[in-house]
């Protein structure tokens, strides 16, 4: 018991370290880049997106994910279900 106590007491405080260095990086004079940093760390954003001057997809309307021509902008498509109230 007291070995799990330890362990959650570290844990806590590595925590802590974690959230005070974050807090650190988006202080009073936080830059776009610096912003970049944090979100890129936590896996939000993409490494494509963070690139400069790049533009996913110049067709205009179209996906990001699927830029040839004639291809549907919105691909996604939820089936029918009772929890939906879908008609058809």
């Amino acid at each position: 018991m007291a070995k799990l106590a330890l362990a959650l007491l570290l844990l806590l405080a590595v925590a802590a370290c974690l959230a005070e260095d974050e807090e650190a990086e988006l202080g009073g004079s936080a830059s776009a880049e610096s912003h970049r940093r944090v979100l890129q760390g936590r896996g939000y954003i993409s490494y494509g997106a963070l690139r400069r001057d790049n533009v996913p997809c110049s067709r205009r309307g179209a996906s990001y994910y699927n830029c040839r021509p004639g291809a549907q902008a919105n691909p996604y498509h939820r089936g029918c279900s009772r929890i939906t109230r879908c008609r058809g």
